[in-house]
């Protein structure tokens, strides 16, 4: 049966678990170092608790290292790398191939987004290197993915919610120019969320001071059944910063569609394990959001950024009817709470309410607020709905089967989990039978309770003379076994090793800066497979000259409706210049393969 998977954000332990609590398959989180999200690092003892807790399910842990390196940090990788292999992490998410160098132990590897997976030389290349799995790009159709699931044995790991990076992965530079931050260092200073101006070259001005380069966030929630026809095995919430109720949120809402999905599907499964109990009612749209799109999922669609905000707007809830100092009329079917955090655009800015109190559609915010009557009002945090997650958390447990049979004055116990998994036990204590009828239900209901461990008892089978046994060794009977179930289901829990790599394969001839080399382990991989000249990375070098610090497949001209194969554009003179205070950037439009780099102007 082919098993799919849901895979999750960890920024921390507990937000790893809640993940897996609310129905992920697996969690990715950042080590102590080298992750791409510098600002979310974990501990290895706090990692191995994950791990611990995520196998009982049959969930997985990856550990990211995706991060470019240079030559001081490689013998600190290599010994974290072995250090994640002891503690049982299921695979390291890289972006370096100077990792592939390094004597490091036969853990898998995922090769990151950030390797720039979308072009299908490149994840060919990594294919027949040996990647157990190819995180794709986010840009990529569903046609497109499709056309790789045809040649590509590695597994497929698809994004399907959360923040878009506007460049194509691993291919942007503007954070480390402006800021000397690099995103492939993982200090992006999010360049692409700051407000930005567009001019021409004759100096006429088409937008002043907006938000021209923040994408709203993914949300392929519709085509979840289409992800899964066309082979995909793994879909990635992204979200390795935010907090605990956004994972659980939208993990489960995602899972809940998986399930709905594979309703309709022949020999298809999931990677983990166990029932999910949730008291909430999942929506993505009530956790942090800019708006959503489906990217380039089913062709290049208009309004792909907010350019009012970068910020999360949230849920519309309805329009202002009435306004008297700090107190508002609304027209709305939502449920307000006291607490609610509410937002609305007004000459291109976001504003904020806080709700004080909220009767009916009636509000009193905590200040006189200055809106007009007609403008629509959106929530940006729900109270209620944050504070229903938090305290009516998910529950994950293993679905078994309890079977006890008498012989002779002693009590066998059989459990079966969910997954056939079977383990027994043995009185070695004689026992007499019970004068009392009702000591038949009362061993039933004692072996159902499973307590705070990860099974839940869904039946429980008696057969043989009924015996009387001490609440005590009966509950003793009961730890063995389980324990025992626990042991087994981990001996044949499946576990992944990296075979070794393809060292004759071939991918090209050179390698320009593009390619992020910035130690001497990575020049030695690409020249090991053919590369003839590999050039230092931007990090490196420090020194752009005249060069793109931005290659994205979105387009501002599209963006206005300005699509320069449909429209002359014969008021503009190109090229045109993206600008702000301190820096000004010319925009080449390669409108054959449909894309936009961003120039460093001389």
């Amino acid at each position: 049966m082919r098993k799919i998977e849901l895979l999750a954000p960890a920024r921390d332990i507990a937000i790893g678990k809640a993940a897996i609590d609310n129905g992920a398959d697996a969690v990715y989180i950042g080590g102590p170092a080298f992750g791409a999200r510098k600002s979310a690092g974990n501990s290895l003892d706090d990692i191995a608790a994950l791990v611990e807790y995520a196998h009982r399910f049959y969930c997985r842990v990856f550990v990211t290292l995706n991060t470019i390196l240079f030559d001081s940090e490689l013998a600190e990788v290599e010994q974290m790398i072995k250090q994640l292999y002891r503690i049982g992490v299921d695979a390291l998410i890289i972006q370096d191939p100077g990792i592939l160098k390094l004597d490091i132990p036969p853990i898998s590897l995922h090769a990151s987004t950030q390797m720039h997976n979308y072009d299908m030389e490149r994840i060919r290349f990594l294919d027949r290197l040996g990647f157990q799995r190819i995180v794709l790009a986010r840009e990529l159709s569903l046609e497109q993915i499709k056309a790789i699931r045809k040649e590509i044995k590695a597994e497929l790991e698809v994004f399907i919610h959360g923040a878009l990076c506007v460049s194509m992965s691993g291919q942007c530079y503007l954070s480390q120019y402006m800021f000397g931050r690099s995103a492939n260092r993982g200090e992006c200073a999010q360049p692409c969320r700051m407000k930005w101006s567009l001019k021409d070259s004759r100096e006429n001005r088409l937008i002043r001071e907006r938000y021209l380069l923040s994408l709203k966030d993914l949300n392929l929630s519709e085509y979840i059944p289409d992800l899964i026809e066309s082979g995909i095995d793994s879909l990635k919430i992204e979200g390795r910063l935010k907090d605990e109720s956004y994972v659980a949120n939208v993990t489960n809402h995602y899972h809940r569609l998986i399930e709905a999905a594979l309703k309709q599907q022949c020999n298809v499964g999931r990677v983990g394990t166990g029932m999910v109990s949730t008291a909430f009612e999942p929506d993505p749209e009530r956790s942090f959001n800019r708006g959503c799109s489906s990217y380039f999922f089913t062709g290049r669609p208009k309004s792909l950024v907010n350019m009012n905000t970068p910020k999360s707007v949230g849920k519309p809830i309805g329009k202002v009817l009435e306004v008297r100092g700090n107190r508002l009329l609304l027209d709305t079917v939502e449920t307000l709470s006291n607490g609610d955090g509410l937002c609305y655009l007004q000459n291109g800015e976001l504003k904020g309410i806080r709700v004080n109190i909220a009767e009916g559609n009636r509000i009193t915010a905590n200040e006189p607020v200055k809106v007009a009557v007609g403008t629509m009002l959106y929530r940006n945090y729900d109270r209620r709905f944050i504070t229903d997650i938090e305290k009516q958390k998910s529950i994950r447990k293993i679905r078994i089967t309890i079977g006890v049979e008498e012989n002779c004055g002693k009590l066998k116990l059989t459990a079966i989990d969910e997954d056939n998994t079977k383990t027994e036990v043995e009185s070695g204590n004689c026992f007499e039978k019970a004068s009392n009828s009702q000591q038949k239900e009362r061993i039933l209901q004692q072996l159902k309770k499973c307590g705070d461990t990860c099974f839940v008892c869904k039946q429980v089978h008696y057969s043989g003379d009924t015996l009387f046994i001490p609440s005590a060794e009966l509950n003793t009977l009961k730890r063995k076994l389980l324990d025992n179930l626990m042991a087994e289901r981990e001996k044949v829990r499946k576990i992944i090793r990296r075979e070794p790599f393809d060292e004759t394969v071939v991918y090209k001839t050179n390698i320009d800066w593009h390619g992020n080399v910035v130690n001497r382990k990575a020049e030695e991989f690409y020249k090991e497979h053919g590369a003839q000249n590999v050039e230092e990375g931007f990090e490196k070098t420090g020194d752009a000259g005249e060069c793109d610090v931005m290659r994205t497949r979105y387009c501002i001209l599209h963006e206005l409706g300005r699509c320069r194969k449909k429209n002359t554009n014969k008021d503009l003179e190109f090229p045109l210049y993206l600008y702000n205070d301190k820096h000004c950037f010319r925009l080449e439009f390669d409108c054959t393969a449909c894309c936009m780099k961003v120039i460093v102007k001389k």
